[in-house]
């Protein structure tokens, strides 16, 4: 080749090289997500004379904003809840969660902040909307403000966390009792005006809570899992007692069915004084646990006992899909007072389509707050209110 065909040959080269287009490069996912969640009830309550034909509204927005670059991660919820007239007629907003944490190279994580108690069944003991009894006692979806540590993923998992203090009341409300503006039920002082007038003025603080998990058979199908709890519980007077609850587990397929069991056992040491009481009781056989604006009484001792069954049923149904049928049973088997057990059932399917999931719950039960008239059920019982009650929730939310 000449000394000019190698100069053209040249040429040509970069030439190709200047007009050919460059691959477009793929968009690195941010590490940051922003979303949220509007929900809408329709809700019948067998008890409630004035609603006959029941009552439709807004139950939930919520704003969550979550980041994972891998190492660094984070995640935070803030929810405003609106309650129709049958249930209250009234408004709250409140943080629902707040953490930083860090994910180290063997996969465990750190977390700060106002964060989930890994205990028991996780992360639900539930698979309908309205969780179970477990919920309502405070040994289900909690969040307290502490440390939470997870070790990694595998056949053998463990967590530990300590809170010292609980889930808080970061928000506001439409009602007086601002110290149930919250979450997560944990022990509050009463109210005299949306409570019970008791006096009590508990609080939770200084919980430490242990999870130990093992993943066994087939492809690590099958899950069995210790838990514990002890914390103390301040009365306002300047004496401290302690609580103290206990849990064991199994998650599992049982043939095509999945299968949930729980059992806690958990007690609540108090010292009240003869005055902090309401309808002659014994002022320690019950504590003041408050949520969702209200406060209302538990029983101090107690074993609670959870019983789910479900079936994913596969494929479609026009745009709908993810369909799973469930029956979810617990019960609070008290263990004081004389008071009688609280139970409830829920038969239910839920689905989605798109950004659209979809509950539809069929609810029995008796001596239960969300279940029957018997706002004080999950202590003491009175006679009036000893039979089942029902009650249907349909809900459509939207997630983006």
């Amino acid at each position: 080749m000449t000394a000019r065909n190698t100069k053209r040959a040249a040429a040509l080269a970069v030439a190709i090289l200047v007009c050919t287009p460059a691959r477009a490069e793929e968009p690195v996912a941010s590490p940051l997500k922003i979303g949220g969640a509007v929900r809408f009830n329709y809700v019948y309550k067998s008890w409630q004379d004035d609603y006959k034909s029941g009552f439709f509204g807004l139950d939930t927005a919520r704003l969550n904003v979550d980041y994972d670059d891998g190492t660094l991660i984070g995640s935070a919820e803030y929810r405003y809840n609106n309650y129709p007239k049958g249930q209250g007629g009234y408004w709250q907003h409140f943080l629902h969660h707040g953490w930083v944490g860090m994910r180290f190279a063997d996969k465990s994580t750190l977390h700060v902040g106002l964060d989930k108690q890994v205990f028991g069944l996780f992360p639900f003991a539930s698979n309908n909307f309205y969780s179970s009894i477990a919920f309502y006692a405070g040994f289900e979806d909690k969040y307290d403000l502490g440390l939470t540590y997870a070790s990694k993923p595998g056949p053998f998992e463990w967590q530990l966390g300590f809170y010292p203090r609980d889930g808080g009341s970061y928000g506001g409300g439409g009602n007086t009792a601002g110290a149930s503006n919250r979450y997560s039920y944990n022990i509050v002082a009463d109210d005299s005006e949306q409570g019970f007038g008791t006096g009590q003025d508990d609080s939770e603080r200084n919980t430490l809570v242990g999870r130990m998990a093992w993943h066994v058979g087939p492809d690590a199908q099958h899950e069995i899992g210790i838990s514990g709890l002890t914390g103390e519980i301040r009365n306002g007077a300047g004496v401290d007692t302690r609580r103290n609850a206990a849990a064991v587990h199994y998650a599992g397929p049982v043939g095509p069915f999945k299968l949930m069991l729980e059992a806690v056992r958990y007690r609540y040491r108090t010292a009240h004084d003869a005055s902090q009481t309401y309808g002659g009781l014994d002022p320690n056989s019950f504590v003041m646990l408050g949520a969702f604006g209200y406060p209302y009484p538990v029983a101090s001792k107690g074993n609670i006992y959870i019983a789910n069954l479900s079936y994913a049923i596969p494929g479609k149904l026009g745009p709908f899909s993810g369909f799973k049928v469930y029956n979810d049973y617990s019960v609070l088997d008290k263990k004081i007072g004389g008071y009688k057990d609280s139970v409830q059932n829920v038969t239910g399917l839920s689905f989605s389509s798109g950004k659209w999931s979809f509950y539809l719950d069929f609810m029995r039960g008796k001596h239960h707050p969300y279940l029957s008239p018997d706002a004080g059920g999950l202590a003491a019982t009175p006679a009036n209110h000893d039979r089942f009650t029902r009650r249907i929730n349909l809900q459509a939310g939207y997630y983006f």
